[in-house]
């Protein structure tokens, strides 16, 4: 009883309590941090590339009934092709500029986010893209908002070329994954 009643006894105890609270904190903010970024990048490229996908999913079905029906050179179809362009230009670089398709449908078909309707998406809107460029090209088509984008669309346009350039990856890699090619209008 004389040790719990001495301050010597309170004042050890105090002394590892601080201790051990600073063993703590330097753990939280100087350790924790270090081990604990790579895994918080992985779940935000998760997060990010799950909307990312999503969207592709629901975009196939609306560039699927745009390339059956033909492209049409509208404000609407230029509206989409903008939006296309700056999408796939930012996944582009979003990917560090991995150059082969191959790479980027192995990397991300990993993801829980990842699906058929999602690879099927990416490359009706690549097609999309290519060919609406194609024809703006060939008609010597312009309005106001191309004009307007035309040196950025021009940019985003080089810049996803090798993906373009790339189209035979998708068979190869529904052939490598043992699926149906669903990348066909």
């Amino acid at each position: 009883m004389n040790i719990i009643k001495g301050t010597n006894f309170w004042r050890l105890l105090s002394i590892i309590l601080f201790f051990i609270i600073f063993l703590g904190l330097y753990y939280f903010f100087i350790v924790y941090p270090k081990h604990t970024e790579r895994n918080r990048v992985q779940i935000a490229e998760e997060v990010l590339s799950s909307f990312f996908w999503l969207d592709l999913a629901e975009d196939s079905e609306i560039h699927s009934l745009i390339l059956k029906r033909g492209l049409e050179l509208s404000p609407l179809n230029d509206e989409i092709y903008i939006k296309d362009l700056k999408g796939l230009n930012l996944f582009y670089s979003w990917n560090d500029g991995h150059k082969e398709m191959d790479y980027i449908l192995n990397k991300y078909s990993n993801y829980p986010s990842f699906d058929k309707d999602a690879i099927r998406g990416l490359c009706l809107k690549l097609m999309f893209v290519q060919q609406y460029n194609q024809k703006i090209q060939q008609k010597n088509y312009s309005s106001p908002r191309l004009l307007a984008l035309k040196n950025i669309n021009q940019l985003y346009l080089e810049t996803i070329t090798p993906w373009l350039d790339d189209m035979k990856a998708f068979d190869e890699f529904y052939k490598t994954k043992h699926m149906i090619p669903n990348c066909k209008i």
